[in-house]
Order: C-alpha cells, then structure tokens, then sequence
C-alpha cells in the first residue's frame, strides 16, 4: 500500500551546498560511533517535497495473452530503409558451447517493407525444442534476426539485430515476458562483411573482481558510442560502409539468402555491475539479485571482429536458485554491486549463393558463472556523490518523496537505468538494464534520525518505475 501526502516543488533548506561532509559531490567520510545523527543542513528538518511513503507499492505481474510479435527496421549505411529483404529468425541459444559450427534453429522469415520495417509473429504453440528454451530463460525466446544480400560487385552486405520474445502468458506469464513485449524496436544498419578468416578474439580471461571493474558509471542511461575500438573507446573516424575505397553506404544489395552456421569462438566470465545500493545520513540500502540475469544487456556486433557497435537486446531471465546480494550496508554508504556473468563470442559463418564465404561476429551474455575459487558477488565502484543535499537539490522535485524514522520503501518493479559501462569483455563494453521483481530489489531503510529522510527515483517518482533509490 502506498501513502501519499501533500506535493511542492520546494527544495529543503538544507539542500544548498555548505562546508558539510558531501558537498560539491565529495564522498563524505564514514561516521564514527558518536557522530551518527549528523545530517547535512542549516535548519530545522525541512517540509516535505513529495509524498510520505510508507511501504512498497505492492509487485504484481499482469497476464498477457496471445503469441508475441516481434519486430525492427534494416536501413542501408546511409539511413535510407531496406526495404524487400528476407529477415531470417533464429534461436540465439540453440549454439553449443564446444566450438563446433551449427545450423542455428530458424523459428521463422519475414520480408522488410518499403520503409524498411519487419514484424513477426511467433505461433501459439511452439516446437518443444524452442519452447525448452524460453522456459529456461524464464519464458523468454531469444532470437537474432539477421538480413544478407550481395552487392553488384557480389560484395555481402549483412545485418543483425537481437530481440526478445515474450512466450508466457495467461496463468503462466512471467515478468520476463511482459518486459521482452515492451521492448521498443531497433533500428539497424547493413554493411559490408569481408571478413574470410575467422577471427579469434582476445579473451580478457576470468580475472578477479578488482582487475575487472568498469569503472564508476552513472546511472544515466548515457548511451554507448555508436562504433567502439577494440579497447572500447570511441572510434568516430571509422565507417563501417567503407572497403578498399569502396563506399557501401547507399547500395541495395539483391537478396543473398545465404547459409548461416555459427559456433562460439570464445568464452569469458566478467563481473558486470547490476545495480547499486545508496544510504545516506542514518539509513541503510540492502540489495538483492535473483532468478539469476533477471537483466537485459545490448549486444555487440562487429563485421570484422575488430571494431564493434551495441545494436539490439537480449534477455536473461533464468529462475535457476540462484541469489546473491546485499543488506544492512550503511549510513553514508553507496556502492554499486556486480555478479560474474558468462559471455560467448559467436562466429557466424555465411556461405553465399556466389560462393563467397565470410563471416561476423557478436558478443553475447549467457549465464551466472562464479569462476572457480573467486567470490559469488562483489561491491564495484563508490558512488556516494549521487546522494546527499547537492544531489537532492539537483533532483527532479516529482521523483522525491519522504521515508519515515524506521520504515522502508524497495523498488520491486520496473526496470533500473540502464548502466552503459556495466561491463568490458573481449575489450567490448557493453551496456545493461536490470529488471526488478518481489525477489529482486533494490531497498532502503530509515533510522530514528532527528532529521528526515529524504529519497528519490533517478529515473522517475519513487512508486512509478524510479530505477535507483537515491538518499539524502
């Protein structure tokens, strides 16, 4: 149940930045035993800036029904639409881990329209192989969906976009599958694939966590560069439509309807950040990750191996018992949190009509890892400069809300912003949504302060989708 009070717009006093530890985005330092009631503020507690909440709004999954559609658009390297070409569907997780090339499971084909947008439509009843797979993945069927066709020089142009089908529904819907059909489509480019010689990645191996940290990344839903370097950095010179001088950007190839076999060339477990906990002033943050990669993660791509683009989603939502997290962490404490994930380097291998064969590559998440004799989770970067009065002060008045002396509020719906650093595998960053749940939180608690707690949502108001629970 959720208890609202009375709304302003008015910023507490307090929230000016003075000579207190926490202003002007420094840390403050840990308390010590005597000094654990020493808020930052220049007056008495100040009236509320947002409702009063005084639980969790409750966490329920809606029922959807019916197969799910799924979509996106292929634009040539020039924008313009591609329009007419055979979109082929194939099921992500039906690649082996051994190495060895497969014919990937097509679960269906449809044609891209003038403007260059596809649907497709999965059937009500799917094959018991395909259907082992969403269930696995918690009601979810990953696919890839990829176009090829050749250029009048017999040049393979390709494109590939990764979506997520909703499959449960009615008594057995998940919140897997309603997230994955309120997913918006993707936009996706074609360039040239010349690539004839597979391309073995540098793995960055199963380091400790310390050696693996993305850095501090805020909760901002910063986008990615469109193009990364092989060290994930930036790389605005290069143009992907570009070869031996040629420029591919505004050429409609003919369809190709080429073979595609794909085999996993590498394999790295990385620890990726997948969420955070803040708790500033007496409170204390606790987090909790479970139905293990509860998360969606944009998907690297590359035509060469060499340089990359985060293009499309996909879903990992396995209930596989796992759980790990957090509790009882603060006051003036944040730090954000990280688990080891698995990630697969794919080769795909296109054997075209013309008999050229070439291939291209993605990076894929696939599954909770701990790697032997490393920890199960660990704390990522210190990102207490998010909370406190200048933070507060920053935030937008309707995200705010006031949490009583010895109460809680959790965000156990929704999804968190999107971290676009949450990790760098094969010296590929890649960016991560992490889904919550009633068994997957972020949650804080209040003490018996003299002053108040004040808490709002990075992403909205703190009972609608708020991402973080940031403190002051």
């Amino acid at each position: 149940m959720l208890l609202l009070a009375g709304l302003s717009g008015t910023a507490p006093a307090y929230a000016a930045c003075t000579a207190a530890p926490g202003c002007g985005g420094t840390p403050p330092p840990s308390p010590t035993p005597t000094d654990t009631d020493v808020k930052p503020t220049d007056s008495v507690p100040p009236p509320s800036s947002g409702p009063t909440v005084s639980a969790s709004p409750d966490a329920t999954t809606s029922p959807v029904s019916g197969p799910p559609t799924v979509g996106g658009s292929f634009t040539l390297g020039s924008g313009a639409p591609l329009a007419g070409s055979t979109v082929q569907l194939t099921a992500v997780d039906s690649v082996p881990a051994d190495g060895t090339f497969v014919t990937p499971v097509v679960v269906g084909t449809a044609t891209t329209a003038a403007n260059g947008t596809w649907s497709f439509t999965l059937p009500a009843t799917l094959p018991a192989s395909l259907q082992t797979l969403a269930d696995a993945n918690g009601g979810v069927l990953a696919l890839e969906a990829n176009v090829n066709g050749t250029a009048p020089d017999g040049t393979v142009l390709t494109g590939s976009d990764y979506v997520d089908a909703g499959v449960a529904s009615g008594s057995a819907t998940t919140d897997g599958s309603v997230a994955a059909r309120q997913e918006i489509p993707d936009t996706v480019q074609i360039h040239p694939d010349v690539s004839t010689t597979a391309v073995t990645p540098t793995n960055t191996g199963d380091g400790t966590p310390a050696d693996q940290d993305s850095g501090d990344t805020a909760a901002d839903n910063t986008n990615l560069p469109a193009w990364q370097s092989a060290d994930g950095t930036s790389t605005a010179a290069y143009n992907p439509d570009v070869v031996n001088g040629v420029n591919y950007a505004t050429v409609s190839p003919s369809v190709a309807n080429c073979t595609v076999k794909n085999r996993v060339v590498g394999t790295s477990v990385q620890y990726t950040t997948v969420g955070e906990g803040h708790a500033f002033y007496d409170t204390t943050a606790a987090f909790e990750y479970n139905n293990t990669l509860s998360s969606t993660w944009g998907v690297a791509v590359s035509v060469d191996g060499k340089v990359w683009s985060v293009k499309g989603k996909i879903s990992r939502k396995s209930s596989t018992g796992h759980a790990t997290g957090f509790t009882g962490k603060g006051p003036y404490w944040a730090q954000q949190f990280r688990v080891p994930i698995q990630y697969e380097d794919y080769d795909h291998e296109l054997l075209c009509p013309n008999g050229r064969i070439v291939h291209n590559y993605s990076i894929i998440p696939v599954k909770y890892m701990v790697p032997a004799g490393q920890p199960v989770s660990a704390f990522g970067s210190d990102v207490r400069k998010y909370d406190g009065p200048t933070a507060y002060g920053r935030s937008v008045a309707s995200h705010r809300a006031v949490l009583p002396n010895s109460s809680y509020y959790s965000v156990i719906s929704g999804t968190s912003i999107t971290y676009s650093l949450a990790v760098k595998v094969f010296n590929v960053e890649l960016s991560l949504d992490t889904d919550f749940s009633s068994t997957h939180f972020q949650k804080i608690s209040a003490g018996n302060g003299r002053y108040e707690h004040d808490i709002w949502g990075g992403k909205g108001p703190v009972y609608s989708n708020p991402g973080v629970l940031y403190s002051d």
